[in-house]
């Protein structure tokens, strides 16, 4: 892997138009040439837009999409499993520059600087073309929403949550407002610095999408899925009141709505149409165009019957009731072949995915909102609103009865509104790091085959090392604790 600040970006952006990369080559050498020509145009803009969420997709549809489950207590491993073993097995190390500890790495780098090479064009092109300028605040309020996933994304995986420390003055990431030059030396700010670029660029990015609120349109980051995004990060951070404000905005708006038992399965494996259903749950979701489902990728690793590397452990499959129809049609358990007995998740697919076509990835939902808003009202000693919002979610995965949440102190609400959360989001990436930023323990259940099935809250293995190829090409760069 090379430091990201020599990464050659251009390559997705040109990706993206659905060209070969390997026609592009022979046409036209990558670099400055190149990336002057592309952003000549609003059409080269689009494009290019179009290129940042092609590499979006890459790092969600692979190590990063996985991360959070694997390393939690949500999995147990196939006796073959080989990709995440290392995170699985809390045997992360430095040197893995070609496993998830290089490639998550790499991979949102490489979009971080597509984007901030989008954003660096488009003052110019909104001077050149004054007639256009709405659809170019559009690009750039995308970019920024865009930019401030990466660097959260990144943060969550190489740093310590926010509450590591009480001011949160512990190492975060380098931050990255532009393509570095080659050679340049980039230092890690501190959490507090890299959260505040974050909130930054989603309350910059709020104006330029709200000129064109879109309902309709999950595959792009709309108005509504910069505030959704703002939420999670305000919960993350700990700013509580932040965050119901964030969630009461994308709630009361009235534009999506929780899917129902009859389509809340089809919501992660079909693309909705907004004519025949304009309220849906997804707000903001990634679409695997071209179907590339490698044998590395979430879809495969988690869902296909012959190739999944992983399956649910006993103990999420215990938070279910036996009505849940998340249990019911998440859920499948394959009767032949490598998995068979095993019970994977229909999230990425319906045990074959390339049947299903084509297969989503959700980045934030509407569920998750009201979760975030739980949560923080919890927090606010909001027990009773708390309790509200939870039924909300509980009671659509009933829809048989009619669930009241009684809860006997504050502590068993707070136990309730966190296994609703992984009973929700469990498989999309959310589940370890909920666990630490809530400071909570890493417990896996009885069936635990990893060769760590615990590990107490704090730890150094909570986080994974700076890559050694960034950390000797980059003198400015401090490797994690416990990775020296």
């Amino acid at each position: 892997m090379k430091k990201f600040s020599y990464t050659i970006v251009f390559v997705a952006i040109v990706c993206s138009t659905l060209i070969s990369c390997k026609k592009f080559l022979e046409k036209e050498p990558i670099g400055q040439t190149g990336k002057n020509t592309l952003f000549e145009t609003v059409d080269g803009a689009k494009l290019a837009i179009n290129g940042c969420y092609y590499s979006l997709l890459n790092y969600y549809s692979n190590e990063f999409g996985m991360y959070a489950d694997v390393t939690s207590d949500n999995l147990i491993s196939r006796t073959s499993a080989s990709v995440m073993l290392p995170q699985f097995n809390f045997q992360s190390t430095v040197s893995d520059d070609e496993l998830a500890v290089g490639h998550i790495w790499l991979n949102i780098y490489e979009t971080l600087n597509n984007v901030n090479n989008l954003l660096e064009a488009v003052p110019t092109l909104k001077t050149k073309f004054p007639n256009q300028v709405k659809t170019l605040d559009s690009i750039n309020g995308q970019a920024l929403a865009m930019r401030a996933l990466c660097h959260f994304d990144l943060s969550r995986v190489y740093a310590q949550p926010y509450n590591y420390t009480s001011d949160a003055s512990h190492l975060g990431i380098p931050v990255l407002l532009k393509t570095p030059s080659p050679g340049q030396q980039i230092s890690r700010k501190t959490m507090k610095e890299t959260y505040d670029q974050i909130i930054l660029d989603l309350n910059n990015a709020l104006p330029l999408l709200q000129q064109n609120v879109n309902h309709t349109t999950q595959a792009a980051i709309s108005y509504h899925a910069a505030l959704a995004l703002l939420s999670r990060v305000y919960l993350y951070k700990g700013d509580w009141a932040q965050c119901i404000a964030t969630a009461n905005q994308v709630i009361a708006d009235n534009g999506y709505q929780l899917a129902n038992a009859n389509n809340y399965k089809s919501m992660f494996l079909t693309t909705q149409s907004a004519n025949a259903n304009p309220k849906i749950e997804n707000i903001f979701q990634l679409t695997n165009v071209r179907h590339n489902n490698s044998s590395t990728s979430v879809y495969v690793v988690f869902s296909d019957a012959a190739g999944a590397q992983y399956s649910a452990s006993a103990k999420v499959k215990s938070l279910y009731d036996s009505d849940d129809i998340r249990s019911a049609q998440m859920f499948t358990v394959p009767a032949s072949g490598l998995n068979a007995g095993k019970s994977l998740t229909t999230k990425y697919g319906n045990g074959t995915v390339t049947t299903v076509p084509p297969p989503l990835i959700q980045i934030i939902r509407l569920s998750e909102v009201y979760l975030n808003r739980a949560e923080a009202k919890w927090n606010l000693q909001r027990y009773t609103e708390a309790a509200e919002d939870l039924s909300i979610i509980s009671n659509r995965a009933h829809p048989g009865r009619t669930i009241t949440i009684t809860y006997t102190s504050s502590s068993d609400l707070y136990k309730q509104i966190a296994d609703e959360r992984n009973r929700e989001l469990c498989f999309e990436n959310h589940r370890f790091f909920d666990t630490i930023r809530r400071k909570e323990n890493l417990l896996r259940g009885g069936d635990c085959n990893s060769n760590i099935c615990g590990l107490t809250y704090p730890n150094d293995k909570f986080v994974l090392p700076i890559p050694t190829k960034e950390v000797e090409a980059n003198k400015g760069m401090i490797q994690n604790p416990g990775f020296n």
